[in-house]
């Protein structure tokens, strides 16, 4: 049954002042926008709160329209951030609570005026200032005592958004811990996330055609018309084939696990099914290399390492691009006695709109992707971190290589054979 919204609730009725302001009332899109996901967020059905929804509940697009191809929420959304602000720059200037929608996501959060908190109780403060003139117009008891009940609701007004700003920012903000900082930050409260695990449907593919299949080609779709080169098959015959690999299940189980990101909100998506503008404006967990997962090239330029895959010695690797003395530029997968040599990838960088984040993990096989999942979710991977991490305590940007044994897909524990740390 639905929860009606407590019409009595202050942050309700914020959301009616800034609807029936001058900078919305002629927009009845934005005003429909505004209330239904406040409404959503303050009766509980915050997970409910997705572009999908929105399209359908606010834009009255069909259950089955694809955001992907329809960009009426996006678009509407950057209109309505652009709104709020505007309402909260003039109009709503000393509000003691905003709206903001953070971008890359549509859930609204209602955040103290960072500028009304910064003022305390100062006499320069311009709801102070406006209680001033009662002494002109009320005698000296009366004016006394209405002074009085103005500052106290001014001071509770303040204390109230302060204790608003203590307990956001108590929620989502920097932990001392490295790792629980690492996961909050690839987790952004602020902005919306995205798992995608890879699309081992690619490597059938490249079996079926001998050709790896691109990111343009990804886009394009026109991989799915290819016919074999030694049998009859097309790979149109996978087109509505979605498979990945145990392994990049069991590492997206895992994450979701962890309790710094459990109440997280983080959309799983077959990788075949990612927008590009969903790549661009949100963040990214990627697992597999480029040949199974080919959004792994948009970062491919800013990264030292890259798992590689030749053909003619169909040979799985990761390519060294600079050196390091000592370091080999090629770790090829390998049999070493009677287990195979394995490498894995975990890989930190900037989101690609450069406001968020981008966690990549790869390996030059299943077993290789498997030995960079257990590391990331290992101690070993806390003290890396409490290595590596700012004087701020800010955790840079990473890549870290690391190498095992796989018997029989079983693997030994690893061991970091180079890394590379942002400034």
């Amino acid at each position: 049954m639905k929860v009606p919204v407590d019409t009595n609730d202050p942050r309700w009725q914020l959301m009616e002042r800034v609807s029936s302001s001058p900078i919305l009332e002629k927009s009845a899109r934005l005003r429909a926008f505004l209330k239904y996901v406040c409404e959503m967020e303050l009766t509980g059905r915050r997970l409910e709160i997705n572009e999908q929804q929105i399209g359908i509940g606010v834009f009255g697009r069909s259950p089955a329209y694809s955001p992907g191809e329809d960009s009426i929420v996006r678009s509407q959304a950057r209109l309505l951030r652009q709104r709020l602000e505007e309402y909260f720059r003039t109009t709503g200037k000393f509000e003691p609570v905003r709206i903001t929608i953070p971008k890359g996501s549509y859930v609204p959060l209602f955040e103290a005026n960072p500028e009304l908190a910064a003022q305390g109780a100062g006499t320069h403060s311009p709801l102070v200032a406006a209680a001033s003139p009662a002494s002109d117009i009320f005698p000296d008891r009366v004016s006394r005592r209405l002074s009085w009940r103005l500052v106290m609701a001014v001071a509770a007004v303040l204390v109230l958004a302060l204790g608003t700003w203590a307990l956001l920012h108590s929620r989502h903000g920097p932990s001392d811990d490295p790792y629980a900082r690492f996961w909050n930050t690839v987790f952004d409260p602020q902005r919306g996330q995205v798992i995608v695990p890879a699309d081992s449907t690619l490597i059938l593919i490249e079996e079926i055609t001998g050709e790896q299949v691109t990111l343009q080609n990804y886009l394009n779709r026109d991989y799915l018309a290819k016919p074999s080169q030694t049998t009859g098959l097309s790979t149109s015959d996978l087109a509505g084939s979605n498979y990945t690999s145990m392994a990049d299940l069991n590492l997206v189980a895992r994450i979701m696990r962890i309790p710094d990101v459990r109440q997280m909100k983080a959309d799983i998506r077959y990788a075949r099914d990612l927008s590009i503008s969903e790549a661009k404006e949100k963040n990214l967990v990627l697992i597999g290399g480029p040949r199974a997962n080919p959004w792994v090239e948009l970062f491919a330029s800013r990264m030292n390492f890259y798992v590689d895959f030749d053909g003619k010695r169909r040979k799985n690797s990761v390519v060294n691009k600079r050196p390091l003395s000592g370091e080999d530029a090629l770790f090829v997968e390998d049999q070493a006695d009677s287990a195979i040599e394995v490498y894995g990838l975990i890989a930190f960088q900037a989101s690609l709109d450069g406001e968020g984040n981008a966690l990549l993990v790869a390996g030059t096989s299943s077993p290789g992707t498997q030995t960079a999942a257990d590391f990331l979710l290992s101690d070993r991977f806390k003290n890396y971190l409490s290595r590596i991490r700012r004087p701020d305590g800010s955790i840079p940007h990473f890549e870290v290589l690391l190498q095992a044994k796989s018997l029989r897909g079983n693997t030994t524990q690893s061991s970091i054979v180079a890394s590379r740390v942002d400034p």
